[in-house]
């Protein structure tokens, strides 16, 4: 049976206990910036990879979730999420389970 291909959004709880780590910020332009965000899963194996990382911006919070494909391929994530119209100053990531339930992951300081 052949994977055509799916990604699905996983859950906080699908991730080691500090498995979701924040880089520093660069900026890109005006309010634009980009963030490196490592993660890594409670079990790793050779057929799971991250796809891409959802964001948005809410307030001074920046949430993320992740999705995983086990497609015969690599995934599209580059390694950083990059986020628009923020203002320079401390923001909080927060990691947004499929269900709705938010996990505050850490601080991120903008220049």
């Amino acid at each position: 049976m052949a994977l055509i291909g799916c990604s699905d959004e996983k859950s906080r709880d699908f991730f080691a206990k500090d498995g979701i780590t924040i880089g520093t910020p660069a900026a890109l332009g005006s309010g634009s910036y980009k963030i490196p965000i490592d993660f890594e899963t409670k079990i790793v194996h050779s057929g799971q990879w991250i796809n891409e990382v959802d964001t948005e911006v809410v307030g001074s919070d920046i949430l993320v979730t992740a999705s995983f494909t086990s497609a015969n391929r690599k995934g599209n994530y580059p390694g950083y999420i990059e986020v628009k119209g923020v203002s320079p100053g401390t923001h909080t990531l927060k990691y947004l389970d499929p269900n709705g339930t938010v996990h505050v992951i850490g601080p991120v300081v903008f220049p």
